[in-house]
């Protein structure tokens, strides 16, 4: 049975993936896609996507950012698989990518798709924390794989490097998250626009995931719609093509530029 799922996913280039038990969710996010999901669901199979395409000094946005938009790179997989498994299993099968009702982080933790470390993201084995995912939610019951006994380090690596001191052993104080900063819309305040210069990022932030023991020598992508399309500098001249094939275009252009004026402004 799982033989035959393997097979069916690595044709669309899922090699990493998980299965939780659907009906173990503690709790769903408010979301319209929660009307999907099929009414008698079994099994969620968490996808790993790998993004990490190397090393970019000079780079001003975060890595994710560099390549074209996950939404659309992991829908189109998804939907691909979903309907070659449709057919061999004779059952229902949705995909979900970031804009869902299922708590990803959850899912993929329970699934075994990797660990949770101290800022807050999941880490994979294979791939650290550049990678995003996907999930398919069936109505076909399918064996559950265990969570990981694997564990973050605790090395506080991520505590040290955080330029924002937004995260603690303890907890991540998300308001000053230099990510989330970049993306925030409407004036920043002097040293909310002083840490993105003194960063030079105008959009997210790898900071905690850079200096991570897990994140060291991983491999390219094996996802070409990733590794074939790589910009890791934003300027004027190409900003306006990025915003149709980034995952910031969402935000408009408006909020891009502001982010281009503070990290260019000269030092006072």
């Amino acid at each position: 049975m799982k033989a035959d799922l393997h097979e069916i996913l690595s044709q669309y280039e899922i090699r990493s993936y998980g299965i939780c038990d659907f009906r173990q969710i503690s709790s769903f996010l408010p979301c319209r896609n929660q009307e999907q999901i099929p009414e008698e669901a079994k099994s969620v199979i968490v996808c790993a996507f790998p993004y990490y395409t190397g090393e970019y000094p000079q780079a001003n946005v975060c890595k994710y950012a560099m390549v074209p938009d996950y939404h659309y790179v992991v829908r189109r997989l998804l939907n691909q698989a979903c309907a070659a498994l449709s057919e061999a299993f004779s059952a229902q099968f949705v995909g979900f990518s970031d804009v869902s009702a299922l708590p990803e982080r959850e899912c993929a933790l329970a699934s075994g798709l990797g660990f949770q470390g101290v800022n807050g993201l999941v880490i994979h084995p294979q791939y650290g924390t550049f990678f995003v995912i996907g999930e398919i939610v069936t109505d076909y019951l399918f064996p559950f794989d265990q969570p990981l006994s694997q564990t973050c380090l605790h090395c506080g690596s991520c505590v040290r490097r955080c330029p924002s001191g937004a995260i603690a052993q303890t907890g991540i104080d998300y308001s000053r998250c230099l990510s989330a900063i970049t993306q925030q819309k409407g004036e920043l305040s002097p040293q909310e626009q002083e840490l993105m210069q003194k960063n030079g990022l105008i959009w997210g932030c790898d900071c905690c995931q850079n200096c991570c023991p897990h994140n060291q020598n991983l491999p390219i992508t094996h996802l070409s719609a990733f590794s074939e399309d790589v910009v890791p500098i934003v300027n004027e001249e190409n900003l306006s093509s990025l915003m149709k094939t980034r995952a910031f275009g969402y935000k408009g252009k408006k909020l891009l530029r502001r982010n281009l004026e503070i990290i260019n402004r000269k030092p006072k």
